[in-house]
């Protein structure tokens, strides 16, 4: 591109210095047309070239950034809880405790196979006369460099740690669920406590828009000498309040995307377009099932039953693994090597077959104490797990009530947002009139803020107590996330 212009400007240069040679020929005019013809030229050669450089350094940025706001801006619950579970701490820590368990399960199972040693040598002693005697001197037995197969036949105890990791899997598993259950919970509390702020925010900014057409009437109307100036002053003294909760909501929201950005892993999250207002044609046609269904439902998909249940199973492979201990094992196995037993002078390379059995007779109360303390941790937990069902119908009865209550709460609020309106409107219409002070409006307009933030805290209220039903069943709300 450079090149080009350059050809381009040769013809008018060979021309500049023509004219340069008979100014005396030429108007002076044309001459400094041509003069600012050359600058224009390599004013847009420069730029040009620079815009290019410019993009071409700054495209990665803004691409980067754009795909940023894409992912960020506009992000639903469903997606916010997916961000939080995917990278949270706790939830890596119970994912490697699930490959820890997996692991220790895989060698409970290893602890039922074959196992090969080799026996680099061994030789047995006798007693005569009170005196130790070696077996090679008198023959009895010695064997060098044997290769010896063991095989389980019959080992309880084995089995009941197989039974025992099974459990631990299933714990480790469960309490994963939890732990994004939990993350959810949070992120789900704080998304609606976002999207209230924002109804907060927006019902202020109308209201200080309204209050502030009627300051600039009534100051028009104080210099008409139709208002008096107390109507002034409270009219801006209404303002004030307003401008001063609009600015605390304000610093309330950032704070609020600050700390759902972190539980997100954002850099930067902006609520501009997140919905401001959460509609309550959902609320008026959702049907909350019977408290007793949820029941049911808890009691099959909460992961605290799942764990309690698993802990359970867990105990009582704890008192399998001690009575284990009291019980015969049988073990057989082969080896392969020299072996004295047969002849002092010649030995013996060839195989040998064996079958062990061990019989425990007594280990003085160890075991049994053992068995005794896993019997009272298994009775413990299946208190814990009685007592935690308990727990899980009161907290289910409690969000059910909530959400029934905001049920009412909203067909209310409607009612109490049209009158306040319609008495507001009176009173403002009043008020330009003549016919009430500031003090009535500022009553009215009080009454309105007060009915419109009580029907937005009760639509984002149900909305929650619904998400917090789902979560007390074990449910991750509205879809997207699997336990």
């Amino acid at each position: 591109m450079r090149y080009t212009y350059l050809k381009k400007a040769v013809p008018t240069i060979k021309m500049m210095f023509g004219m340069i040679s008979g100014l005396n020929k030429i108007n002076l005019d044309v001459f400094i047309n041509f003069i600012l013809f050359i600058i224009t030229i390599y004013f847009i050669y420069t730029v040009s070239a620079g815009i290019q450089v410019a993009n071409a350094a700054a495209a990665p940025f803004i691409s980067a950034s754009s795909s940023n706001r894409r992912i960020l801006s506009k992000i639903s619950l469903s997606q916010a809880i997916k961000r939080a579970v995917s990278k949270q701490g706790n939830i890596l820590k119970a994912e490697h405790i699930i490959a820890e368990e997996t692991d220790l399960k895989k060698a409970a199972y290893a602890g039922l196979m074959p196992d090969i040693t080799i026996v680099g040598g061994g030789i047995w002693t006798q007693m005569r006369n009170g005196s130790p005697l070696f077996a090679s001197a008198n023959g009895m037995r010695e064997y060098i460099g044997q290769i010896r197969l063991t095989v389980p036949i019959f080992n309880p105890k084995s089995y009941a740690l197989i039974s025992l990791s099974r459990s631990n899997l299933e714990i480790a598993k469960y309490r994963l669920r939890l732990a994004r259950l939990i993350i959810a919970a949070q992120v789900t509390q704080d998304y609606y406590g976002l999207i209230l702020l924002k109804n907060e925010i927006n019902i202020q900014l109308k209201t200080l828009s309204n209050i502030k057409k009627i300051f600039n009437a009534t100051e028009n109307g104080y210099k008409t000498g139709n208002l008096p100036r107390l109507d002034v002053v409270q009219i801006g003294f209404l303002i004030t309040k307003l401008q001063t909760d609009l600015n605390v909501l304000i610093s309330r929201l950032k704070a609020m995307e600050y700390i759902f950005s972190i539980e997100i892993f954002c850099k930067k999250f902006n609520t501009d377009k997140l919905s401001p207002f959460l509609s309550d044609a959902y609320a008026s046609n959702y049907k909350l099932p019977a408290l007793n269904s949820l029941i049911l439902n808890a009691i099959k998909k909460q992961p605290l039953i799942k764990i309690a249940k698993a802990e359970i199973k867990s105990a009582d492979a704890d008192v399998s693994i001690n009575k284990a201990a009291k019980l015969p094992n049988i073990q057989g196995g082969a080896s392969y090597g020299e072996d004295t037993i047969n002849s002092v002078d010649i030995p013996d390379l060839g195989w040998q077959f064996f079958v062990t059995l061990n019989i425990p007779i007594s280990n003085f109360g160890l075991h049994s104490d053992y068995a005794d303390a896993a019997n009272e941790k298994l009775m413990a937990l299946q208190s814990a797990k009685s007592a935690l069902k308990l727990s899980i119908k009161k907290k289910l009865a409690l969000d059910y009530g909530f959400a029934k209550a905001q049920e009412k709460r909203i067909s209310g609020a409607k009612i109490l947002v049209k009158e306040s309106e319609s008495v507001y409107k009176m009173t403002e219409e009043g008020y330009l009139a003549g016919e009430f002070n500031a003090l009535a409006l500022q009553e009215a307009q009080n009454n309105r803020i007060k009915a419109q933030l009580t029907l937005a805290k009760a639509i984002n209220r149900f909305y929650l107590a619904t998400a917090q039903l789902d979560i007390d069943m074990g449910i991750i709300p509205y879809g997207g996330v699997t336990l």
